[in-house]
């Protein structure tokens, strides 16, 4: 009697391990990958007078794809904010996500876990952004800010 149920607990514990094909998409940030060459990756505040410290203006709340806020892991920002464009490209197949914004001291909103602080954000959007969908930022807020589109 032991025998048998061994081998039954056994084989199932082996099938359940097994690698399967159908796995559900996890939860989680999109993916960082690499833009391809074939992609035209433009910077919408290049003809801008505000400088490097800028955030998004309301009106780009309704054409948000996702928004992850974060501590600044790294003193490489330049290599920070490139991931954060190409979680963009990586976001869904490839074509949904038109524009990332990445900055420090950006302040996280209210009805998320530590509204209020200051984080680095990587905001994702689903149309391209012009300079003026963005307003100039508070002292000391919006830092480093870095914003690029993505057309494939």
């Amino acid at each position: 009697m032991i025998a048998p149920t061994t081998f039954g607990t056994l084989f199932a514990s082996i099938a359940i391990a097994l690698p399967t094909s159908n796995l559900l998409p996890r939860a989680g940030g999109p993916a960082i990958v690499p833009i391809p060459s074939n992609c035209a990756v433009t910077n919408p505040m290049e003809a801008t007078t505000l400088g490097t410290a800028f955030l998004p203006a309301s009106a780009t709340e309704d054409v948000a794809l996702y928004s992850a806020y974060y501590p600044s892991n790294s003193a490489n920002t330049t290599q920070m904010a490139e991931q954060c464009s190409q979680q963009c490209y990586g976001y869904g197949d490839h074509t949904e996500c038109k524009a990332s914004f990445w900055a420090e001291n950006v302040e996280i909103p209210e009805g998320r876990l530590g509204a209020g602080q200051l984080s680095t954000a990587c905001l994702l959007y689903k149309r391209a952004l012009t300079d003026f969908d963005f307003t100039p930022a508070p002292e000391g807020e919006g830092t480093s800010a870095y914003t690029r589109n993505i057309a494939c």
